[in-house]
C-alpha cells in the first residue's frame, strides 16, 4: 500500500506501509544553504517498519540540484540519489534528566513528541548530507589560472604553470645536500617536478 504523507500519526501508521511524496526544498532552505539551488522537488519513497516506541524508515530520496564548481565557479547540475535509513523513537522513551550520556547508536536515532512525525525535515536533511563540501563540475576541471585568472576550461593562457614556492626550494636544497650530512660522498642529482 502506497500513501502520500508529509506528517504521519504514529498511532495510525501501519507496519509495512510505503510513504511516497515530494517536498519543495525551498521551504526548508536557510541562509547557510545558499550554495545550491533546487532544480526539482525532493522525491521519496519510504518503507515503514513499526516497532513498539517508534518506526524505521528506509528508501530512496532523489532530487536535482544546481551547484557552483569549487574550481571554476561554473554552475552545473548535480543529481542527488541517496538511501534514507533512519530510526525514529518516541522522546518520552527517555526519562527527563539534566544530563544524558549518549552512546554511538543513539546518534543515529531521531525523536518525536506527541503522536505526529514530520517527514519533510528528515528527508531534507538527508539531501543536505549528500551535497559535496567542495563540488566539482568534473574531475578534469582545471579551474582558474593562479596568475592571470582565466578559466582554463574555456581558454588557454601562456602563464608559467610551474611557479616556484619557498617550501619546494627548501626541500630541493635539503635533498641535494642530504648526502653530505649523512656520510655519503656522492652529490645527489635531484630535480623537483613542480605543479
Amino acid at each position: 500500500m502506497v500513501t502520500e504523507f508529509s506528517v504521519i500519526k504514529f498511532s495510525e501508521i501501519e507496519d509495512g506501509v510505503v510513504l511516497k511524496g515530494e517536498i519543495d526544498g525551498l521551504q526548508y532552505k536557510s541562509v547557510e544553504d545558499m550554495e545550491f539551488t533546487f532544480l526539482s522537488p525532493i522525491e521519496y519513497e519510504l518503507q515503514v517498519n513499526k516497532f513498539e516506541d517508534g518506526i524505521q524508515l528506509t528508501g530512496p530520496v532523489t532530487c536535482q540540484l544546481s551547484l557552483s564548481c569549487g574550481r571554476c565557479l561554473d554552475d552545473f547540475q548535480y543529481p542527488v540519489r541517496t538511501y534514507l535509513d533512519i530510526e525514529i523513537t518516541r522522546k518520552s522513551h527517555f526519562e527527563e534528566a539534566d544530563e544524558l550520556e549518549l552512546q554511538g547508536e543513539d546518534l543515529d536515532i531521531y525523536y518525536f513528541e506527541n503522536d505526529e512525525i514530520d517527514l519533510n525535515p528528515l528527508v531534507y536533511e538527508e539531501v543536505l548530507l549528500n551535497v559535496p563540501m567542495k563540488p566539482l563540475c568534473g574531475e578534469e576541471c582545471q579551474g582558474f589560472c593562479d596568475t592571470c585568472g582565466k578559466n582554463r576550461n574555456n581558454e588557454t593562457c601562456s602563464c608559467d604553470k610551474t611557479p616556484d614556492t619557498p617550501l619546494g626550494e627548501k626541500l630541493k636544497s635539503f635533498l641535494v645536500f642530504q648526502g653530505d650530512n649523512h656520510g655519503s660522498s656522492k652529490t645527489k642529482n635531484i630535480s623537483i617536478k613542480k605543479g
